[in-house]
C-alpha cells in the first residue's frame, strides 16, 4: 500500500516539475536563456544618474508601456535570474540590476525623461525603418518590424540618444552660463574695488586739502619775497653800493693836477692819437 502511495506521489512531482519546466522554457523563449538575460543585463552599466543605460532597456518593455505591462515582463525576468532559483555565477547581480530598473521605472522624474522623447523617437525610427525597407524591398530583403520587440528595442537606442543629447546640450548650457556668471562677478568685484580706490584717492585728498592750501600760501610767499629782493635793485644806478663803498673827491681836495712829463701819462696820450710807437721795440 506504501509503495503505491510512493509511487503516485513521485508522479505527481514529476508531473508537476514538468509543468514548470514547460512555463519556464516558454518564458526563455521570449526573454531568452538565464545565461542570455544576465549577458545582456550586465553588459553595460546601469547608472541613470550617470547617463548610463535604460530601465526601459533593461526590462525589454517600450518606455510608454503601461505599469501593468512593465510589472508583468518584470516578473518574468525576475523568475529567470532570481538567485534562489538561478545558480549561475552573476545571477545575483543581474536580479539586483533589474530590480533597480523595474524600481527606476515608478519614478516619475525617471518617466518624464523619456515622456518627453516618446513620440519622436518612435516618429524618427518608423520614417528610418520605412524609408530602408524601401531599399531592403528592391534587393528582395525581409522588410524591417516597425513595431514589436525589435522596434522597441531601436525606439530605446533612439530615446538614449536623443536624451544624451539633451544632456549633453545641457551641460553645455550650464557650463557658459558658470562661465557667463563667475565673469560678471569677477567684473562686478573689479568695479567694486575700482570704485573703493577712487573713494579712498578721494579721502585722501580731502584730507590733504588743507596741507596743499597752507603749502601754496608759503610757496607764494616765498615767489613774492623773492620778487622783492631780485626786484628792487635791477637796473638802479649804484645798485652795488649797498655792497661797496664809492670813493668819492671832496670838496676840499682842490683841482686835480695832471704830470705831462710822466711816462704813463705821455703813452696814454700817445695811444690815444693813435701814434705807432712799436718802432721803439727796434732800438737797442
Amino acid at each position: 500500500m506504501e509503495d503505491g502511495m510512493d509511487a503516485l506521489f513521485s508522479s505527481f512531482m514529476s508531473e508537476v516539475s514538468n509543468i514548470k519546466t514547460a512555463k519556464m522554457k516558454k518564458i526563455e523563449g521570449n526573454q531568452g536563456t538565464p545565461d542570455e538575460i544576465i549577458e545582456r543585463v550586465l553588459a553595460r552599466p546601469y547608472d541613470p544618474k550617470q547617463g548610463q543605460g535604460s530601465a526601459y532597456q533593461i526590462l525589454q518593455v517600450a518606455p510608454d508601456a503601461t505599469e501593468s505591462e512593465i510589472t508583468k515582463q518584470y516578473r518574468r525576468l525576475s523568475v529567470l535570474v532570481h538567485p534562489d532559483k538561478c545558480k549561475l555565477e552573476k545571477a545575483a547581480e543581474a536580479f539586483q540590476v533589474i530590480v533597480k530598473a523595474y524600481n527606476d521605472t515608478k519614478d516619475p522624474n525617471y518617466q518624464d525623461k523619456y515622456a518627453d522623447v516618446i513620440i519622436e523617437a518612435k516618429k524618427r525610427v518608423r520614417k528610418e525603418r520605412e524609408k530602408q525597407n524601401e531599399s531592403r524591398e528592391k534587393r528582395g530583403e525581409d522588410p524591417l518590424p516597425t513595431d514589436g520587440g525589435e522596434f522597441d528595442r531601436a525606439v530605446w537606442e533612439e530615446c538614449e540618444r536623443m536624451t544624451s543629447a539633451a544632456t549633453e546640450s545641457a551641460e553645455l548650457a550650464n557650463s557658459v552660463a558658470e562661465a557667463n556668471k563667475k565673469r560678471y562677478e569677477e567684473q562686478a568685484r573689479e568695479r567694486r574695488e575700482r570704485k573703493k580706490a577712487e573713494q579712498k584717492e578721494l579721502r585722501e585728498w580731502e584730507r590733504n586739502k588743507d596741507k596743499r592750501a597752507a603749502g601754496w600760501q608759503v610757496f607764494m610767499q616765498n615767489v613774492q619775497s623773492k620778487k622783492f629782493k631780485a626786484g628792487h635793485t635791477i637796473g638802479k644806478v649804484g645798485a652795488a653800493d649797498q655792497h661797496h663803498k664809492r670813493e668819492e673827491r671832496k670838496e676840499t681836495d682842490g683841482k686835480a693836477e695832471l704830470d705831462m712829463e710822466d711816462k704813463k701819462v705821455i703813452r696814454s696820450d700817445m695811444q690815444a692819437a693813435f701814434i705807432d710807437m712799436s718802432y721803439r721795440k727796434e732800438w737797442r
